[in-house]
């Protein structure tokens, strides 16, 4: 299935607007790609069957295994990543972005990376037979360290990729996330990157009162430690139009991919009204049924190996039991 998926991927080109959007993230930083898994480049069909077919299902298991595979969907500066990140830990599975995923192959230099590096210099998009590579090589990694469960941040991002991801790693869950597009650009315009650690804070004190039956929304903001006051930069590209241009475009991206889940029966949608301290309580309330069915799932497929099993030792003791016996009869009659 995914070979055929893979290969229309692969002559598809993107949409203007999506493109748009997504190299506007590649502007902003050399290695700020997160975004460009989005599209496929254009480009020729693979001749060969991506492994990623044979890795998804070896690495995912069957829609029962008891794994928690679960998709965080969102618009830009609702904290899919810090979400994700923060209820995988609390599981004790792995959170994965592929964004990041490509930033490290980047950076890592092999084959894969610098062929991506290559691609992003001439200002073009990361085919998603790469992307797919990656996230093979993830799960893959994430099977032998004896993972048990994954959630990944903020992809699928198109109708196909949405497919391929139904199809081979039966997510039993697509969260998402939303937040009121006034806080959406509020958020995006106090994002700030510490060019000493590395690490990313956010000054924009939110109050919004509650209109239109709508909640109340207090967000405080996540300043940097005094040690990173002087560091902090803003992206180029967090601009109010740009914002607002970049949001319009994922909405309309957006909605194919959530139709893919909803026809099938796994998209649910969580309304963030609050901070963080205030929010992941409830978001991992919400998340418990999920979690509880996965675990009842793995102790359920537990239980029916241990019961083929045993049944298989019977029946092996049976056939012994049975040949010695049929020895004895022959013995038998024959005197």
């Amino acid at each position: 299935m995914l070979q055929s998926v893979v290969s229309s991927l692969a002559r598809r080109r993107a949409s203007v607007a999506a493109q748009a959007w997504l190299q506007s993230s590649v502007l902003s930083s050399n290695l700020s790609i997160i975004s460009q898994e989005a599209e496929l480049q254009a480009g020729p069909s693979s001749s060969h069957q991506p492994a990623l077919t044979r890795t998804l299902s070896s690495a995912s298991g069957t829609e029962n295994n008891g794994e928690i595979r679960w998709v965080f969907l969102g618009p830009p500066g609702v904290g899919k990543g810090t979400y994700a990140s923060r209820v995988a830990r609390h599981l004790g599975i792995a959170h994965i972005a592929t964004g990041d995923l490509i930033r490290d192959e980047i950076k890592a230099g092999s084959a894969v990376g610098k062929q991506m590096k290559d691609i992003v210099s001439h200002g073009k998009l990361v085919p998603d037979e790469l992307i797919f590579k990656l996230l093979e090589q993830r799960l893959q990694a994430g099977k032998a360290a004896g993972e048990k469960g994954f959630i990944l941040d903020g992809f699928p991002r198109t109708q196909p990729q949405a497919e391929a991801v139904l199809g081979q790693l039966h997510p039993q869950l697509a969260l998402n996330m939303s937040l009121r597009e006034e806080v959406l650009v509020e958020k995006c315009l106090g994002r700030r990157l510490c060019r000493h650690c590395g690490k990313n804070y956010n000054i924009a004190d939110i109050k919004l009162p509650a209109s239109n039956g709508r909640p109340e929304i207090r967000m405080p903001p996540l300043n940097p430690p005094p040690e990173c006051a002087p560091h902090l930069e803003q992206r180029p590209d967090d601009t109010e139009e740009v914002v607002v241009r970049r949001l319009q475009l994922y909405h309309e991206q957006a909605a194919p991919v959530e139709a893919v889940f909803r026809r099938a029966g796994v998209l649910r949608d969580f309304e963030i009204t609050a901070g963080i301290p205030e929010t992941l309580p409830g978001l991992l309330a919400f998340l418990q049924p999920y979690a509880g069915a996965a675990a009842a799932a793995a102790a359920a497929g537990s239980a029916a190996r241990t019961a083929v099993g045993t049944s298989a030792a019977g029946s092996a003791a049976g056939a012994e039991h049975g040949g010695r016996g049929s020895k004895v009869v022959a013995a038998a009659g024959g005197r």
